[in-house]
C-alpha cells in the first residue's frame, strides 16, 4: 500500500468515528484526521 492509500482510509476511518454516536469521539476524529492527512501528503 502506498501513503495515499492509507491516508484515505485513515481520513475515512475518522470521518466514521466523527460521526458516533460517544461524547469524546470528536477528539478520535481529529487525532486520525491529522496523521491521516499527514500520510497522504507524506512525500518519500
Amino acid at each position: 500500500m502506498n501513503n495515499k492509500t492509507k491516508g484515505s482510509i485513515l481520513i475515512v476511518l475518522a470521518l466514521l468515528v466523527f460521526f458516533s454516536k460517544q461524547e469524546y469521539a470528536w477528539i478520535m476524529s481529529a487525532i486520525l484526521l491529522g496523521i491521516g492527512s499527514g500520510v497522504f501528503f507524506w512525500k518519500k
